[in-house]
């Protein structure tokens, strides 16, 4: 009786120690699937430039890839959980980084030599999509104030 006891016991403080357990790491186990949106501040070397130590990402488009200067990014995650690491940590070590769907695919085709672009789209952590939703030039809110 007395070993069933301890077995039991021990069973017990087991499935206690997993359920109960503050410090399990839920970020870790949690994949991001629903669709966030990102915003990517990107730039194409002007001819003469090279990429050097500055970040690069690279887009898929239909079979196509594209290599670009990242000069800044966020994710708008109105819990707070997500922030544009969590998304790098994702995506950095496949080629291309990110397969673009969407209106806008064909804008990394079209930009030239020395262009900013303000790509805004939904990211989708399981497959590494960003649907592009509007792309305009320049450096959008990250830009500097004009004055005219």
């Amino acid at each position: 009786m007395k070993k069933a006891i301890s077995r039991i016991g021990l069973f017990a403080i087991a499935i206690s120690a997993l359920v109960f357990n503050p410090a399990r790491a839920d970020a870790q186990l949690r994949p991001m699937m629903i669709p966030l949106t990102t915003t990517l501040v990107i730039s194409k070397p002007a001819p003469g430039q090279i990429y050097g130590d500055k970040q690069t990402v690279t887009m898929g488009v239909a079979g196509k890839t594209y290599k670009f200067v990242l000069k800044d990014a966020y994710v708008d995650d109105p819990t707070g959980k997500v922030h544009w690491p969590d998304v790098w940590q994702l995506v950095r070590q496949y080629k291309p980084n990110f397969n673009v769907t969407g209106l806008g695919e064909d804008t990394f085709e079209n930009m030239q030599p020395g262009q900013t672009l303000t790509v805004r789209g939904m990211f989708t952590g399981n497959n590494q999509t960003l649907e592009v939703m509007s792309a305009e030039p320049g450096e959008g809110r990250f830009g500097p104030t004009q004055h005219y």
